[in-house]
C-alpha cells in the first residue's frame, strides 16, 4: 500500500508539472521518510498496520505533497515552462522519419535495380509498391507519431490545446507532402520521391484529411489521461 502511494505521488507530480527526474527523487524521499516515521512508531510500541497508518497521517494528505513539490519552480520541466514546444516537436520528428525513410529507400533503388532487372516486374505491383510507401508516410506515420505524443502528454503537463495543435500540425504537414517509391521495372530504372506543395484548390480537402487524422491520434490521448485521471486522483 505505501509503495502503491508513492508511485502515484510520482504520477501526480509529474502531472503537475514536476520533471520526472524530480518526481521519481521526491517519491524516493518521501518513502524514506515513511520508513522513519513508521520505525519511530513502532518504537513507540504501535502495531505495523497502525504505525503505517500513523506514518500516513503525519506526513499529510497527497494534496499537500503534491501541492508543496509542485510549487518549487525550480522542479518544473521543460513542458511546463516552454509548453508551445510541444506543438513543434511531434512535426519536426515526424519529419526526420521521413527523411530517413526515404534516404534509406533511395539507398536501397541500387540494390533493387540490380536485384530486379533480371525480372519481370509488372508495372501494377511497381504501382502498388508506390502506393503502399504513400500510405505508410503519409497516413499511418503521422498518426502514429501524433499518437505517441499524445501518449506521452497524458503523463505529462501538456494543456490539450498545445497537443491538439500538434496533431493537426503533424497532420496537415503529411497531406502537404507527397512521396513514394516506384520499383525499377522493364523501361524504367525506379525512382524515389519526397516532396511538399501547397495548393489553395486542394486545401479544404486537405484540412478536412488532416482533421480526420488528427482526431484518429489523439483518441488514445483522451482515453488514456481520463484513466489516468482516475487512477491518480490525490486523497484528500
Amino acid at each position: 500500500m505505501s509503495e502503491a502511494r508513492f508511485k502515484r505521488l510520482e504520477r501526480a507530480l509529474i502531472r503537475h508539472g514536476v520533471a520526472a527526474r524530480h518526481a521519481r527523487r521526491a517519491a524516493l524521499e518521501l518513502g524514506s521518510h515513511f520508513q522513519e516515521l513508521r520505525r519511530d512508531a513502532l518504537e513507540r510500541g504501535e502495531s505495523p498496520e497502525q504505525a503505517a497508518r500513523t506514518a500516513h497521517q503525519a506526513m499529510g494528505s497527497d494534496a499537500t505533497l503534491i501541492t508543496r513539490y509542485a510549487g518549487q519552480r525550480e522542479l518544473r520541466g521543460w513542458l511546463y515552462r516552454w509548453p508551445v514546444l510541444y506543438a513543434f516537436a511531434p512535426v519536426v520528428s515526424f519529419a526526420l522519419l521521413c527523411i530517413t525513410s526515404m534516404a534509406l529507400l533511395v539507398l536501397s533503388l541500387d540494390e533493387l535495380h540490380a536485384t530486379l532487372r533480371s525480372i519481370a516486374v509488372p508495372a501494377w505491383v511497381a504501382a502498388a509498391v508506390n502506393s503502399s510507401i504513400a500510405v505508410a508516410l503519409l497516413w499511418v506515420l503521422p498518426v502514429l507519431v501524433a499518437a505517441a505524443f499524445a501518449f506521452l502528454a497524458s503523463r505529462r503537463p501538456v494543456e490539450p490545446r498545445w497537443l491538439i495543435a500538434s496533431a493537426l500540425l503533424v497532420c496537415l504537414t503529411a497531406r502537404l507532402m507527397n512521396a513514394g517509391l516506384m520499383l525499377p521495372f522493364a523501361g524504367h530504372r525506379g525512382s524515389a520521391s519526397l516532396g511538399i506543395g501547397f495548393s489553395f484548390s486542394a486545401l479544404p480537402q486537405q484540412l478536412t484529411y488532416a482533421l480526420i487524422t488528427a482526431a484518429l491520434a489523439l483518441v488514445p490521448y483522451f482515453l488514456t489521461s481520463h484513466r489516468l485521471r482516475r487512477g491518480s486522483s490525490p486523497s484528500t
